[in-house]
């Protein structure tokens, strides 16, 4: 009876010792995973607030030491609901993998339209109202203020601006007179091209070039301009 005793004490013991084990390991990759997202927050303007959704739970694992490295984020702005996948390492060899799942809130500045906007507005901060707002934005707000930007369709009163309300204003347009400059290591020749399709800066456009009526491609380097690299 006594061998009995001594047997489930031990047992019981090296249970406690495991779960201690278990919770700093669950600590550690919830720390990390909330720095790993923290420093991909640092590329997206604003303050996030994140935090773990659901305590991590490790797989079995052999005795030794357990080190984590983060892979990848699920998303690429931490925002909502999201998860960080982690290589699981046991003295320094690969044994598993997990996900911790995280949470956030956002607060910044938005954008919304002080009046009704039609299509192709070319958009100032005139147009807009900033406001502070504290929470998970609509998909893809606009949280900084581009240049050189025309609405890509109708605006409300009131709406928040997103990416897909917005386009590059052209700088070429279809028909438009186009300056194009062929260049040729240290040669450079100018002529005249019809375009035939539209693009902004760095874009690339069809351009009918004149008298051989000849379609080429070229790079926009400004309004109604472009070069061809050859």
């Amino acid at each position: 009876m006594r061998v009995f005793f001594i047997s489930l004490i031990s047992f019981l013991l090296s249970i406690a010792s495991l779960w201690a084990q278990s919770d700093g390991h669950t600590e550690l990759l919830s720390a990390k995973a909330i720095a790993f997202a923290e420093k991909a927050a640092g590329n997206f303007p604003g303050q996030y607030t994140i935090q773990v959704a659901r305590s991590p739970k490790l797989p079995p694992l052999r005795s030794g030491k357990v080190t984590f490295d983060a892979e990848r984020i699920s998303k690429q702005e931490p925002l909502g609901r999201f998860f960080v996948v982690f290589r699981v390492y046991v003295d320094g060899i690969s044994a598993a993998t997990t996900r911790v799942e995280l949470q956030s809130a956002w607060s910044g500045t938005l954008y919304q339209a002080k009046v009704a906007l039609p299509r192709k507005t070319v958009i100032t901060e005139s147009e807009l109202e900033a406001i502070a707002f504290e929470g998970v934005p609509p998909a893809g707000a606009v949280k900084e203020l581009p240049r050189d930007i025309r609405l890509r369709q109708p605006m409300t009163v009131g709406k928040i601006l997103t990416q897909m309300d917005i386009e590059p204003i052209p700088l070429i347009s279809a028909a438009d007179r186009v300056r194009v400059t062929l260049k040729k290591g240290s040669l450079a020749i100018t002529s005249e091209a019809t375009a035939k399709s539209s693009g902004s800066m760095g874009d690339r456009v069809r351009l009918e070039m004149d008298g051989s009526k000849k379609l080429v491609q070229a790079i926009v380097t400004g309004p109604c301009e472009a070069v061809i690299d050859s």
